[in-house]
């Protein structure tokens, strides 16, 4: 600075006697230095920002713990362990993408934990590792946690702090609950809320997308993460419980939605389903003039056009899946004009569930009645048509029960319900060809939807209803086939002819003709969709894909040679699509393809089906032959395990309860004990009645999870059985006992598990209004909770049967 010639004219540094080489090399070292700095801070700054902005690394500090030095729970849980649990929990934290088929969607990770590598090395090793970092990405994001003693007895708390660098905001969590295991996942959870909205993440993932730079509410999160982790176990009446709890912070999230209605197709909930979707696509139309004039009404479709951005994926998804909803005619129709074979009660909370979804969906419905919907082969006149809506969706219907049912009424609701058959699927071949004229003129690869469908699947789909349309036009007593007529005004695709000969069942080379026409398959999508027309083929023509129940029907179906040659394309587009598909996304779609998809239902029985299901899972046995019914067996399998499970819990209660040797003298412990297992008793009494009810089974859940936390009860409910066919059998030897016949085919088999299952709840409805609740002994109550478990549970193998089993029950409640 001396030098420089502002402080030439100074008298003191007159006629400096260094050169002017040495000034400038001072300067120039100077400036270099400074902008090296400033380089370096600017450059690390904007290293952070970009850490910040991916979001995908996250530092997370030891836990502090202010636990009492000596307590037992810091014994059994140390800080390092909730630590170590805590970065675990937090990594597996994964984000889904939709799908067009049922069962869970893509997944991917999106946090990496980054550790301190280095910190506790010495010497010129921790040096050496310390610049090895500075290559790295920093972490923008830090937690440090705080491990406390909860407000109440028997409660756990953790007090989180993120911090964001350079902005240094810190958001303070406090997370408390009953047990360790939920606050970790909790805490996790609102971790990972807090990071996504300002994350590359949220730009991509459409299922967040409308939070951007909000803050997503961490209930939200953790009620879907909770929601995925309960599909993968199978534990789905869990699972629809948590997505409404996320649907409750989240209303407008058009994604969750199509994830409950996919759920709801696999728990074969065919009228939940179609209003679920229905619901989407009325929230998705809006600002689509042309679509919600149509399907809303004039007055929504003034909205603005922008309404509806960032949901296109989901309408697509929505109509779609609405379309082949409708095409499962067969079992819409068996859930609207219902066939009880069990008395039960008839207002139980299923039917009025049913009743509700009635009246909605007529009300919807009104949008199709302009439509020339034909339920045969001539066409309706357009004054007759509100008339035909009318009556083939009557509301009120009275649930049928079988046993007490006249013959004019079997005969009355057999054809109802094939009136139905062919109205819906007339109605999903309609909203089929609507779609592939809305799509067909975008250049739909460019579009976001391009992964979940394409023009291709959509053409396949339309080939698969007209075939499901034609099966449901079969005349019952002749077998013909009417002609294929287009049922979208508009439509300018060519219909396949299935049936050329005018007959039921299709010829096999002109269905291969019908699937080639529509070009090489490239998807997961465009083979399944080419299966599914192969296997709906080898169904029958009534309910569900089994015999017509209508009288004098022919009920033409595939035989011999040429089912097997049907059954083995339908396989060979099975494989097409698994070698297709990447292979972790296979075990996502194992649940729908092998067991709950409807199309499927007599391609499972084939030989060429078990084939294919050891060759592509590889499973650790043989695979079994599967029965049409195979998803029913699993539904009532799962009810009468959730009763045995809730009548272990209760006798484990009382069994303490008469061992305990300090017996309680408190009145008021002894009448909340009583109040308990009346509770119970109710429970069960609703779930036998409401079997078929999902909220009702998770209600006995909730109860369930309460009673075993109460008395350290082992048990859980595992979900929904996998189908094993030795188990089945197994189980009809254990309720039918010494008298039950052997080497049965197993549909006839699943008939008979299914009418032993449903005629036992019933009579548990009718022995628990018996009990006298006034008794005390604890050991009589632990007994009479015992028998009861002994009576549900059909893996016994003491050759008794459910009949004496729930004699020695009966003896008990009335002794």
């Amino acid at each position: 600075m001396p030098y420089l010639p502002f402080f030439q004219d100074l008298t003191f540094i007159r006629d400096p006697k260094v050169a002017s080489v040495i000034t400038w090399t001072v300067l120039q070292t100077s400036v270099v230095v400074i902008s090296a700095v400033l380089t370096l801070y600017f450059i690390g700054k904007a290293r952070l920002e970009a850490a910040a902005f991916r979001a995908n690394q996250i530092d997370i500090r030891l836990f502090a713990d202010e636990r009492p030095a000596k307590s037992h729970d810091r014994e059994i849980d140390s800080a390092v362990e909730l630590t170590a649990a805590f970065k675990r929990i937090l990594n597996d934290s994964r984000l889904y993408t939709p799908t067009s088929v049922p069962g869970a969607g893509g997944s991917y990770d999106f946090i990496q934990i980054v550790e301190h590598a280095g910190e506790s090395a010495d010497g010129w090793w921790k040096a050496a590792t310390k610049l090895i970092r500075l290559a790295q990405p920093p972490a923008a994001f830090t937690v440090t946690g705080t491990v406390r003693p909860g407000n109440t007895t028997g409660r756990y708390q953790l007090i989180l702090e993120l911090v964001r660098c350079p902005r240094f905001a810190a958001s303070p969590l406090v997370i408390e609950d009953e047990n360790w295991p939920r606050v970790l996942h909790r805490a996790a959870n609102a971790v990972a809320a807090l990071v996504i909205p300002r994350s590359a993440y949220v730009r991509s993932n459409i299922h967040w997308a409308a939070w951007r730079d909000a803050k997503i509410p961490y209930e939200l999160f953790d009620a879907y993460q909770r929601a995925n982790h309960f599909i993968t176990y199978r534990r789905y009446d869990e699972a629809l419980a948590e997505y409404y709890r996320a649907l409750s912070h989240d209303p407008s999230n058009v994604y969750i939605r199509l994830e409950i209605a996919a759920l709801q197709e696999q728990l074969d909930l065919h009228l939940d389903a179609l209003a679920t979707y229905d619901d989407v696509i009325t929230l998705c139309s809006r600002g689509k003039p042309k679509l919600a004039r149509w399907w809303i009404g004039e007055d929504f479709a003034r909205q603005p056009r922008g309404a509806g951005r960032g949901r296109d994926v989901a309408l697509l998804i929505a109509r779609y899946r609405h379309a082949l909803v409708l095409g499962h005619g067969d079992s819409v129709a068996g859930s609207w004009w219902v066939r009880r074979t069990t008395a039960g009660v008839p207002g139980d909370a299923r039917a009025l569930r049913r009743a509700e979804l009635r009246a909605a969906l007529e009300l919807r419905f009104r949008r199709y009645v302009e439509l020339d919907v034909r339920t045969r082969p001539y066409a309706i006149p357009k004054e007759k048509r509100l008339e035909l809506h009318r009556r083939v969706l009557r509301v009120p219907v009275p649930e049928l029960v079988v046993q007490d049912a006249t013959p004019e009424q079997l005969a009355e609701y057999n054809q109802r319900a094939a009136e139905m058959r062919s109205y819906f699927c007339a109605l999903s071949q309609y909203e089929i060809e609507r779609l592939v004229e809305d799509y067909r003129n975008f250049g739909r690869r460019w579009r976001r939807s391009w992964e979940q469908l394409t023009n291709r699947a959509l053409d396949l789909s339309l080939v698969w209803a007209v075939l499901r349309r034609a099966m449901a036009d079969v005349e019952p007593m002749s077998g013909a086939v009417p002609e294929p007529r287009p049922a979208y005004p508009g439509s300018r695709v060519k219909l396949a002819d299935v049936c050329p000969d005018r007959r039921w069942p299709p010829d096999p080379q002109a269905l291969d003709d019908t699937v080639e026409a529509a070009g090489p398959r490239r998807s997961w999508e465009e083979c399944y969709n080419a299966a599914s027309v192969y296997a709906v083929a080898m169904l029958e023509v009534g309910p569900r894909g089994e015999r017509d129940l209508r009288d004098r029907a022919r009920n033409p179906r595939l035989n011999g040679d040429t089912r097997d040659e049907v059954a083995r394309r339908a396989v060979r587009e099975l494989y097409h699509a698994a070698t297709i598909s990447h292979s972790g996304r296979l075990p996502e779609r194992r649940s729908w393809v092998m067991g709950e998809d409807p199309d499927l239902a007599a391609l499972r029985g084939h030989e060429l089906f078990r084939v294919f299901e050891m060759v592509t899972f590889s499973p650790d046995r043989a695979a079994p032959l599967r029965p049409q019914r195979a998803h029913v067996w699993e539904q009532v399998s799962y009810v009468r395990q959730l009763v045995c499970e809730i009548a272990s819990c209760r006798a484990h209660f009382w069994r303490l309860r008469a061992l305990d040797p300090d017996p309680v003298q408190d009145g008021r412990v002894l009448d909340r004990w009583r109040s308990t297992d009346r509770d119970a008793w109710r429970r069960l009494t609703d779930l036998a009645t409401g079997k078929q009810d999902w909220y009702t089974r998770y209600q006995a859940i909730s109860a369930f999870r309460e009673w075993s936390a109460d008395c350290g009860y082992p048990g859980a409910i595992t979900g929904f059985p996998l189908y094993n066919e030795e188990r089945l059998h197994a189980q009809l030897r254990g309720a039918a006992g010494a008298k039950g016949r052997t080497g049965m085919d197993p549909n006839i088999v699943v008939r008979e598990y299914v009418r032993y299952c449903d005629l036992r709840l019933d009579q548990l409805v009718a022995d628990v209004a018996e009990i006298e609740h006034a008794q005390d002994g604890f050991a009589a109550r632990a007994e009479l909770w015992g028998a009861l478990c002994s009576w549900f549970d059909d893996d016994i193998a003491d050759g008794s049967s459910a009949d004496d089993r729930r004699e020695r029950f009966r003896k008990l409640v009335k002794p």
